[in-house]
Parts: structure tokens; C-alpha cells; sequence
């Protein structure tokens, strides 16, 4: 049996009859809409937090800390494409590196 992939909201608006439309339009253009509003439950807070929230990287580990380093230009030159050829990032080269660097160590 072959599992269907639900609908987008979208999708499910723009399916609906001319009439059903017009009847949620009439809906969201109530003015006394405030006047039925409730405090949000702690499964909406959630739901707004996470909305409101930037998008961005996940955390790996504890996070990432932005540094300022400064390298030679050559260097940094050679550091970029070795990255691009190995199709990694810059920032993914040198953590790499520093990870080495600190297993030698012990």
C-alpha cells in the first residue's frame, strides 16, 4: 500500500469551492476578531517561539564561536583551494586542522 503525501495548506485552500473561500475570507475580516482572542497555550508559545526564530546552522556540538584570526595571504590562498577541492569549507578546514594538531598533542 502506497502512503499519500498530504496536502499543503495551500493547496487545500486553493481545492475548496468558491463559496468556502469566501466564507473564511468573511472570517478573517471579522473587526471584533480581537475581541474573541485567547492568550496563546504553551503549545502555541512553542509554536510562535520556533516562528519567530532566525534560521540558521544547527548547533554541532556547543555551538559555533566566530574568531578573528589572521593568516598569511598566501597561505590563506593555498587553505581555499586545498577546501574547494576537498569540498569543505574553510571554517570545516580549519577545525579539521586544529582537531589534528590537538590529537598529536595527546
Amino acid at each position: 500500500m502506497t502512503k499519500r503525501k498530504a496536502l499543503s495548506p495551500y493547496k487545500k485552500f486553493a481545492a475548496l469551492s468558491a463559496a468556502e473561500k469566501e466564507a473564511i475570507y468573511r472570517d478573517l475580516d471579522d473587526p471584533e476578531v480581537s475581541t474573541k482572542a485567547r492568550p496563546l497555550s504553551v503549545a502555541m508559545k512553542k509554536l510562535w517561539k520556533r516562528a519567530k526564530r532566525k534560521a540558521g546552522r544547527p548547533p554541532v556540538g556547543r555551538g559555533a564561536k566566530r574568531v578573528l584570526l589572521s593568516i598569511e595571504r598566501g597561505l590563506l590562498d593555498q587553505a581555499d583551494a586545498y577546501a574547494s577541492r576537498q569540498k569543505m569549507t574553510r571554517s570545516e578546514l580549519f577545525s579539521r586542522g586544529v582537531k589534528a594538531v590537538l590529537r598529536r598533542a595527546g
